[in-house]
């Protein structure tokens, strides 16, 4: 069944609402929502190397399909290119393949068969359900900003 887009509209704006707080106290600074293209970029900075991050995020089919997620290369405007994700080596949250970033986890659609086909055993509705904590926009972005955030682990973007 497909979500209306005016309910995905809604269910986002609600979740970027709740995500206020942290762009205050984290500087995240959210685009306005494009209704006609259901996405919208945050912005998300390291607080260890300065460089700055743009995670793309489209809504269509939310919530009963997670987010797509992808990261934009400030310097290029390209998206998915690894040069525009992160680098952490304390897990494989940041992932790559066949040449592009991934945020491997429930919580983002291109992890799943059809997008980049790494958890060809993941069915978009019942991503909730195997997401553990990471169903909503400030769940996410603080999972995130954790790991941009993480002396030991972040280093820098990938390449």
């Amino acid at each position: 069944m497909s979500v209306p887009s005016y309910i995905s509209t809604a269910t986002v704006a609600v979740e970027i609402e709740a995500c206020q707080d942290n762009c205050k106290d984290y500087n995240w600074l959210i685009s306005p929502i494009d209704e006609v293209n259901q996405l919208f970029t945050v912005f998300m900075t390291s607080s260890i190397d300065g460089e700055t991050y743009i995670i793309e995020f489209k809504f269509d089919n939310y919530p009963e399909s997670p987010y797509l997620i992808d990261f934009r290369c400030p310097k290029s405007g390209h998206t998915g290119i690894s040069a525009a994700y992160p680098k952490f080596s304390g897990d494989s949250f940041f992932n790559q393949t066949n040449g592009q970033g991934v945020i491997c986890h429930p919580c983002s659609r291109k992890a799943y068969a059809g997008y980049t086909g790494i958890h060809t055993d993941w069915q978009a509705p019942n991503w909730r359900a195997i997401a553990g904590g990471l169903i909503n926009l400030n769940a996410i972005l603080d999972t995130i900003y954790t790991r941009i955030s993480n002396k030991t682990y972040y280093d820098g973007r990938m390449v």
